[in-house]
């Protein structure tokens, strides 16, 4: 009961969309935003640095709280099912009729408790060098769904090793995060796919 209760816990806490709330007080639509996702880039394009920088470390934080507090107390595949249950949360929020965010920055957050810092520290540097070699230029969602995609795979190699030495937990995390992400980009990883055939 316990456990349960942790976790969902950690789901309402991913259910709060930051993003959503801080549009509607600048009088933003921010569902009319380049392609709608009510997420802290978003917000940033509409709103300015501040709003959108706000969004980012509310949406960050939500990935490890409330479930930071007890993690020292929790088994590591409960641990890992509540950090799951944070992402699905901002995903799919209640908030908005289940229709949430794409779950990136709170992904980060979720990973910083698992790992301690380790995979947020290279999904950083594989952000901060596509960031690097695309500046300047206008990036399209499907170009932003590619870069998460291929640091997504990129991970897949620790992840692995991680789960051949015992941490059989960071699986569950990755699977069930991946599988969020690329259903989040569905819409993305179509148009990719009909103009790779074309």
């Amino acid at each position: 009961m316990y456990n349960f209760l942790i976790i969902i816990l950690q789901f309402f806490s991913g259910a709060v969309m930051y993003s959503y709330i801080f549009a509607n007080i600048k009088n933003i639509d921010i569902r009319s935003v380049r392609d709608g996702n009510p997420g802290a880039s978003n917000l940033w394009r509409a709103a300015g640095k501040f709003w959108g920088i706000a969004a980012l470390i509310m949406d960050y934080a939500k990935g490890l709280f409330p479930v930071i507090l007890f993690y020292k107390e929790l088994n590591s595949y409960i641990l890992a099912i509540a950090l799951l249950a944070g992402i699905a949360g901002h995903a799919f929020s209640p908030m908005l009729k289940f229709k949430g965010g794409k779950a990136i920055a709170v992904s980060f957050g979720a990973w910083t408790v698992m790992t301690r810092g380790e995979v947020p520290i290279i999904m950083g540097i594989i952000f901060t060098l596509r960031a690097f070699f695309n500046r300047g230029k206008k990036i399209s969602p499907e170009e932003d769904f590619f870069s998460v995609f291929i640091t997504y795979i990129i991970l897949s190699p620790y992840i692995l090793y991680n789960f051949f030495t015992g941490r059989k937990e960071f699986l569950i995390l990755y699977t069930g995060n991946f599988l969020i992400i690329i259903y989040k980009h569905y819409k993305e990883f179509k148009n990719i796919l009909k103009k790779n055939k074309s």
